[in-house]
């Protein structure tokens, strides 16, 4: 036997050693999960909270839009009543009020990690559907359309997922 031959002492307390090191290992890892645990609940409460607020504010503004909507509609039908004479003349329908009126479209979103900027595109999503009247099968394949960048890898993702 040569000299790199250990004795079983000092393979004992290679071992142990290496226990060590490998407990306070663990001990770190747990440590750093508990603490994103707790700062994913931080998180989860904060988000919470700017839910209730958005939600109030839209019910807020929901209450006083009807109004905002008739006025602008009045004026609408006022200032196209001054060019109805011309429409009429040369035989073309009257002024309907339809879904062809003028372009709404569903903004992009990109996924930055912006919870209110999220619930802005959200609501403003929700809204244009609303309007158009849309189906909920057509409402996914419409949002799929306009993600953009890390919202898009992540449904692509989702989807590969689903498909597994």
């Amino acid at each position: 036997m040569g000299s790199t031959s250990m004795t079983l002492e000092e393979r004992f307390e290679a071992l142990m050693k290496q226990n060590e090191f490998l407990a306070n290992k663990i001990r770190e890892d747990s440590q750093k999960q508990q603490e994103a645990q707790a700062q994913n609940e931080y998180l989860r409460k904060q988000l919470g909270s700017v839910l209730k607020k958005k939600q109030k504010l839209n019910e807020d503004t929901l209450q006083s839009e009807p109004r905002m909507r008739e006025q602008v509609f009045s004026h609408e039908v006022e200032s196209s009543s001054e060019e109805e004479p011309f429409n009429m003349a040369r035989g073309e329908p009257r002024f309907q009020a339809n879904n062809n009126d003028f372009r709404v479209k569903v903004p992009e979103f990109e996924g930055k990690l912006d919870p209110e900027e999220f619930l802005e595109w959200f609501h403003t999503a929700e809204r244009v559907f609303e309007y158009k009247d849309i189906s909920d099968d057509k409402k996914v394949k419409i949002v799929a359309l306009r993600l953009r960048k890390y919202a898009s890898l992540w449904w692509t993702n989702l989807n590969a997922k689903w498909l597994r």
